[in-house]
């Protein structure tokens, strides 16, 4: 006969007195699996604090978000949780769970859609162009107002033309540098004091 899971739940805890339990349940589920496999940098701190790589791309060209009117000082706040700073427009900060990639570049004055980038002029997708999303190298291909970023993820939000030999060099050139930041990969040091106000701190 076959425990019911709720006994092997109970089982689960119980066994050495501190075992944890995990469940994951994949059938049928599309969408945010990325997020199953980041853990914040230091999961027992209570302040969350994870770090997401971004460049967004529209007709061949990258959109530069590192002048001072898109960072977050002690001075200029443009988001509680979810920012820029140090003048570095390719890595975002992110102080709480749950906030979406489309309500941080709504912050910076940058408007998405499904269809849709509104900057200095809106561009839609068409029968050439097309708006894209990729996260870690894959199309994500849900509503792209729905993604959440979460530790170490590499953002590219592309608009132009879907061709494989254009996207591949934007993709490589996503950099890499969040888990600095976040901790994750210590090998490469470890990152400078956020000098964005009293909240930054890892």
């Amino acid at each position: 006969m076959q425990a019911h899971p709720i006994f092997a739940f109970v089982a689960g805890l119980l066994v050495g007195g501190s075992a944890v339990y995990l469940f994951t349940m994949n059938a049928g589920h599309t969408g945010h699996t990325h997020h199953d496999h980041h853990p914040i940098a230091d999961p027992y701190d209570t302040e969350y604090h994870v770090h997401a790589d971004f460049h967004i791309v529209v007709n061949g060209t990258k959109v530069d978000l590192s002048g001072d009117a898109f960072q977050t000082t002690s001075e200029q706040e443009l988001h509680d949780h979810l920012h820029l700073h140090d003048n570095n427009g390719d890595t975002l900060h992110i102080h709480a769970e749950g906030l979406t990639f489309a309500e941080f570049l709504s912050s910076l004055g940058i408007e998405i859609t499904n269809e849709c980038i509104t900057l200095d002029n809106q561009y839609c997708s068409n029968d050439t162009e097309e708006l894209l999303l990729f996260v870690n190298n894959e199309q994500y291909t849900d509503d792209l107002t729905t993604y959440i970023p979460v530790d170490d993820d590499r953002i590219l939000l592309y608009y132009g033309e879907f061709d494989e030999g254009i996207i591949r060099p934007l993709l490589d050139a996503v950099p890499n540098d969040a888990c600095y930041y976040s901790g994750t990969c210590p090998e490469r040091g470890v990152a400078p004091p956020e000098s964005c106000g009293e909240t930054c701190e890892l």
